[in-house]
C-alpha cells in the first residue's frame, strides 16, 4: 500500500488496512499527527492531543494485531472526540473557562465503547462555549474565512481537513447535521436512546443526541455500530426507495442557490434507477416545532446552569447568557405543556413514513456563512432533533463560492439500519469526490 497519503484513507479503509497488516497503527497515527502539524495551526480543530499516549496505544494495538488479537472493528484507528465527552485522564474543557483544567476520572459511555471497539482517542475537538452558539476558534477547512458550524465545530473540521477519518460529536438542535453540511461530510445523528450520553456535559436532556462524522456512509455506519447501546437492524433490500421531498418550510428558509442546486440533484436522483421521488407535505402539527423547541431548550439550559451561571458569570458568551436568562422565566406549567405538545408533534410527523422510506430536506440554508463570529443557522435541523428521528447529512455538490452543500435524510425512530441503505444509494448517485484545498 502507498503510505505517502495515509490521511486520505477513509475510516473503513484504514481499519481494514491495519487488520490486514498492510499498514501499522503506528504508521497511521504518525501520518495523522503529521497532518495535524501541517494544518491544525490554521484550522484549530483540537483542544487537547496527548501524542505520547496516542503512539503508545498504537504500539500496543500493533502488538495485539501481530498476535492476531483484534479488539473490535476500529482496532488501532485514531478517532476525534468532541470536548464534552469525559475522557479518563485527558482534559475535558467543554469550551468554557471553569473546565479548562478538568481531567475526568472516568470515560463517557461513548468513549468507553470506542475503546472497546479498538479505537484510539486521538484528541479532544473544539466545541462552542458550553455547547451552545458562542463559537470557538475553529475555521472551515474549505475556506478559512468561513465558519465550520457548531457546536461540533472541531469534530467536523478535523475530519474534513484529514486530521482524522472519523469523529464523535453531539447535537441538540443542529450541531452535527449543520457542520457536516458546511464541511462536505457525511454525518448521522441516531435516535436519542440508541447511544448513551452518560458522562457527557448536557445542554438539554430531552433534546441532546450523540452523532458521528465521516467521509462516507460506511464510515459513519462503523462508528455508529461501535457506540450503539443496542444492535442496529440490518436493512431489507427494498426498491424503489420512496423519497419524500419536503419543500414548504425548508425552502422558505433556504437560499435561492440551495433550492436550485438541490432541485437539480433531485433530478439526477429521479433519472437514476431505484428511486421514487415525490413531494411530502408537512402536517399542521409542524407549526408547533419552533415554539416547543425554544421552550424546552430555554428551560433545560437554565436548569443545567442553575449553579454554574451565578458562580462563573464571566465564562458565558452573550448568546448563552441570553438563553439562560430567558429560560429562567419559563414556568413549570409551560415546560410541561411543551413536552406534551412535543409528543403530539412526534406522532404526527411519524405519519409521513406511512408513505415514504426517507424524508429529504436541505442540511442548511446555504453553504457555510463567511466569518467565524457565528456558527450558522440550525433552522433545517431542529425539526428532526425535536422529532427524534435518526437523521443523516450527505454532501452532493458545491455552491458557486466553492463551498459544499448537503442534504438531510431522516427516517423513523430507531430505524438507523433502514436509513443507511438509501443513504448509501444516494451517496453513489451523488458521487461527491471534492475535498478542501488546504495548502500542505
Amino acid at each position: 500500500m502507498n503510505t505517502s497519503n495515509l490521511e486520505d484513507l477513509s475510516l473503513v479503509d484504514a481499519a481494514a488496512a491495519i487488520r490486514l497488516g498492510n499498514i501499522s497503527s503506528v504508521e497511521y497515527a504518525n501520518a495523522l499527527l503529521a497532518r495535524i502539524d501541517r494544518v491544525e495551526p490554521r484550522v484549530q480543530a483540537f483542544v487537547t492531543i496527548d501524542r505520547e499516549a496516542v503512539l503508545a496505544e498504537a504500539k500496543l494495538c500493533d502488538a495485539e494485531a501481530a498476535a492476531k488479537h483484534f479488539r473490535g472493528p476500529l482496532h488501532g484507528v485514531p478517532i476525534g472526540v468532541k470536548d464534552i465527552f469525559y475522557t479518563k485522564g485527558l482534559r475535558t474543557t467543554i469550551g468554557a473557562a471553569p473546565f479548562q483544567n478538568f481531567i475526568p476520572d472516568r470515560d463517557a459511555d461513548v468513549v468507553l465503547k470506542l475503546k472497546q471497539a479498538g479505537a484510539i482517542i486521538l484528541g479532544k475537538t473544539v466545541t462552542t462555549v458550553f455547547v451552545f452558539l458562542d463559537p470557538g476558534p475553529t475555521r472551515n477547512p474549505w475556506n478559512l474565512n468561513h465558519t465550520p458550524g457548531g457546536s461540533s465545530s472541531g469534530s467536523a473540521a478535523a475530519v474534513a481537513a484529514r486530521m482524522c477519518a472519523g469523529a464523535i460529536g453531539s447535537q441538540t438542535v443542529g450541531s452535527v447535521g449543520r457542520p457536516a453540511g458546511y464541511n462536505g461530510l457525511v454525518s448521522l445523528v441516531p435516535t436519542q436512546s440508541r447511544v448513551s450520553l452518560k458522562n457527557a456535559f448536557p445542554l438539554s436532556w430531552p433534546l441532546d443526541h450523540a452523532g458521528v462524522f465521516g467521509r462516507s456512509v460506511a464510515d459513519v455506519e462503523i462508528q455508529l455500530k461501535a457506540i450503539a447501546e443496542s444492535p442496529i437492524d440490518a436493512a431489507t433490500q427494498k426498491r424503489p426507495i420512496r423519497i419524500g421531498v419536503i419543500r414548504d418550510f425548508f425552502y422558505d428558509n433556504a437560499t435561492p442557490e440551495t433550492k436550485t442546486l438541490q432541485d437539480k440533484f433531485l433530478g439526477t436522483l429521479a433519472s437514476a434507477p431505484g428511486f421514487r421521488i415525490e413531494e411530502a407535505r408537512l402536517p399542521a402539527a409542524f407549526d408547533l416545532c419552533q415554539p416547543v423547541l425554544r421552550t424546552i431548550l430555554r428551560a433545560d439550559v437554565a436548569a443545567v446552569h442553575e449553579n454554574l451561571f451565578p458562580a462563573h458569570p464571566t465564562a458565558y458568551g452573550p448568546k448563552l447568557r441570553e438563553l439562560i436568562e430567558t429560560g429562567m422565566l419559563v414556568s413549570a406549567e409551560d415546560y410541561l405543556h411543551a413536552r406534551r405538545l412535543r409528543r403530539h408533534y412526534q406522532r404526527e410527523m411519524a405519519r409521513l413514513f406511512e408513505s415514504f422510506d426517507v424524508l429529504l430536506t436541505p442540511a442548511a440554508p446555504g453553504p457555510a456563512p463567511a466569518g467565524i463570529e457565528a456558527t450558522g443557522n440550525a433552522v433545517m435541523n431542529g425539526p428532526w432533533a425535536l422529532a427524534d428521528f435518526p437523521t443523516m447529512t450527505l454532501p452532493y455538490g458545491l455552491a458557486d463560492n466553492g463551498l459544499p452543500l448537503g442534504i438531510q435524510l431522516s427516517g423513523p425512530p430507531l430505524a438507523e439500519g433502514p436509513l443507511l441503505q438509501p443513504a448509501s444509494a444516494i451517496e453513489s448517485a451523488a458521487d461527491f469526490k471534492e475535498k478542501p484545498c488546504l495548502l500542505t
